[in-house]
């Protein structure tokens, strides 16, 4: 009942906000198709392309309450466009030395709000204290993650690469600290492996792309890049490695503390046993994640590709082939969690031992 009174709040209050608007908001009243026309191509595809004639009533501004007409054309992929239906509200742009209005893109809030609420919601009723701690940890990531992306659209280009290191560390030392306790040695060795593993993993990775300058690496292929595109490929595999590193230190480390506390005479052999078993355990199903992850965003470029008559071998390298080396990169990354994991717990351990010798 919590979460689904949030959701409701949520939703009318994001359906009734347009006054707080700068930009010009208007819902859809009526819509008419005015004209379709089919376009073939020499590969037998099919677009159909349709012409609206849509009615809108203002929400906002000097005219607010005002019903007008405006056109808005769509074609049958919704690729780039969209076609415009009853009840939705829309951002429009002037036109015509301010005497019109066009679409501009729909007004989204207040479908992926409630959602969103409704998830933190059920996460701090189910989970308590705990679940509260990992909202805070991250609603605290994704401000991060936005102050990361527009200091990198105002800075230089080289300089996207460095911003988004000091976003995963901050990010790991946040939500690890938030979640397991600033006060924790497990916590602090949970974040030193992430951030040693992290560092060399992508250490390797930019040390074959200079052995084999970059052969085979179709940079110039990724999607709507404004800024060099090496450092934003290896600002994008630093964030997935983060996730994955992060996700397989914390099972990894908490088990081998619990070894240590249930048998503190333990041996490094028993250590580097317990930590293997854990990383086999993950490695498979993270790797595989991981994987899906990285291919899901190329499927329509690769879909168009196979579309247009390229061949399996064309399409791969030129879309799925970065996919594949985020891939290899981040199970790199979880494979050598593994012993670094270890490396530092026993570090640990050892000072610990030898602080309370006599």
């Amino acid at each position: 009942m919590i979460v689904v009174a949030v959701m409701l709040v949520a939703y009318v209050g994001l359906r009734h906000d347009a006054v707080f608007y700068q930009r010009q908001l208007a819902e859809v009243v009526t819509v008419q198709k005015t004209r379709t026309t089919t376009q073939h191509d020499e590969f037998n595809n099919v677009t159909h392309h349709i012409n609206q004639r849509v009615h809108i009533r203002l929400l906002n501004g000097k005219a607010r309450g005002t019903v007008t007409t405006i056109s808005n054309s769509y074609d049958s992929s919704l690729a780039l466009t969209q076609p415009l239906k009853p009840g939705m509200q829309i951002f429009l742009s002037s036109v015509h030395g301010g005497h019109g209005w066009q679409f501009r893109t729909m007004k989204r809030d207040a479908t992926w709000l409630p959602l969103l609420l409704g998830m933190f919601t059920l996460i701090m009723v189910q989970m308590g204290q705990a679940g509260r701690k990992t909202v805070l940890a991250m609603v605290v990531n994704m401000g991060l993650f936005i102050l990361t992306t527009y200091l990198s659209s105002r800075m230089q280009d080289a300089a996207v690469f460095w911003l988004f290191i000091i976003f995963s560390v901050l990010a790991a030392i946040i939500t690890l600290g938030l979640v397991m306790g600033f006060q924790q040695e497990q916590t602090w060795t949970v974040i030193i492996t992430v951030v040693s593993t992290i560092f060399l993993t992508l250490g390797l990775a930019q040390l074959v792309f200079w052995l084999t300058n970059e052969r085979g690496m179709h940079f110039e292929l990724m999607t709507f890049i404004t800024q060099l595109p090496g450092p934003m490929f290896m600002a994008m595999t630093l964030v997935g490695v983060l996730g994955a590193v992060m996700d397989e230190a914390t099972d990894m480390i908490a088990t081998l503390y619990a070894l240590l506390m249930a048998n503190p005479k333990v041996t490094v052999r028993q250590l580097i046993t317990a930590g293997r078993h854990v990383g086999q355990e993950i490695f498979g199903a993270l790797s595989n994640v991981l994987f899906l992850i990285f291919m899901a965003n190329e499927i329509p470029m690769t879909l168009l590709y196979l579309r247009n008559g390229n061949n399996i071998g064309y399409t791969f390298q030129m879309n799925l082939s970065l996919g594949m080396i985020q891939t290899l990169i981040s199970a790199i990354g979880i494979v050598l969690t593994v012993p670094v994991g270890i490396f530092w717990v026993w570090l640990f351990r050892s000072r610990r031992t030898r602080g309370m010798m006599p």
